[in-house]
């Protein structure tokens, strides 16, 4: 931990998670324990190397391209070695896109209240899950149909709709709770449920609802974006409600949409 002091503290410095901090740590020490030299004995074959072995191990380009940029930012930002690491190629496969209609079985699938929410929650108003499990009642407007979005990512605010159905469920299952997590954890009070049984939840909808596809969380939030887009919401409209900053992000959404396929008359016709 000593190697990554300096690490961590450029790291809060620039206000970086708690997540990133972590993941970055993770996996620095990784790459040390893989090349079996210390930071001050690194050069730009070595990382070179692991990203090789990354590529070998036949793990994701998304992975491969998070393990650059922590070694990009540790080595190059904060030990100021002149590496010029290129990232690796990222994929482009399409996102898994739910229909409307699926996640509405899927809604209609799950009995539990709360379970229903967070459902409701990640598709009707486009949360990530980390943003949808540490939602606090406080923090919605029913009035308005209204939630602020706290701490998002890049710790931005931001605010974004909510469905009439959601708002239903949510006076029922709050009653006259004021305030504290919508989904607190029933084994750990006072605190949110996991990502990972955000997950489970998720997975076990589908599995009642019947749907084969490899959907997970972020695909309810994909979908918002999708079905926002065929119904034909302004794009910088979308943008602000999902939180990018950047709007190349959520115009990548755009190649997602079917709709506009389905409607183009084949030459053949």
């Amino acid at each position: 931990m000593d190697d990554f002091r300096i690490l961590v503290d450029e790291m809060k410095v620039r206000g970086f998670s708690r997540k990133t901090i972590k993941c970055y740590l993770h996996i620095n020490s990784r790459f040390l324990e893989f090349i079996k030299k210390s930071p001050k004995d690194i050069n730009k074959s070595d990382i070179e190397a692991y990203l090789v072995h990354l590529y070998d191990r036949n793990l994701s380009s998304a992975t491969r391209h998070l393990a650059c940029a922590a070694l990009k930012f540790y080595y190059e930002e904060v030990m100021k070695r002149r590496f010029q690491l290129k990232f690796p190629k990222k994929s482009s496969k399409l996102p898994i896109v739910l229909e409307k209609e699926e996640i509405l079985k899927m809604i209609d699938a799950t009995s539990n209240l709360k379970h229903k929410l967070l459902l409701m929650l990640m598709y009707g108003s486009g949360l990530r899950v980390g943003e949808a499990i540490k939602a606090r009642i406080e923090d919605f407007d029913i009035h308005i149909k209204v939630f602020t979005v706290k701490s998002g990512k890049g710790a931005k605010d931001r605010y974004t709709n909510l469905s009439e159905k959601f708002i239903h469920n949510f006076t029922i299952f709050t009653k006259n709770k004021l305030s504290g997590f919508l989904f607190e954890s029933e084994y750990n009070i006072g605190h949110p449920i996991t990502s990972r049984t955000a997950s489970k939840i998720v997975e076990h909808s589908l599995r009642k609802a019947g749907i084969s596809k490899k959907a997970h969380c972020h695909t309810l939030r994909t979908s918002y974006a999708t079905h926002l887009i065929e119904n034909g919401t302004d794009i910088s409209y979308i943008q602000k409600l999902l939180g990018h900053s950047d709007i190349r992000t959520t115009q990548s959404y755009i190649r997602l949409s079917n709709e506009s396929i389905r409607n183009v008359k084949s030459p053949l016709d």
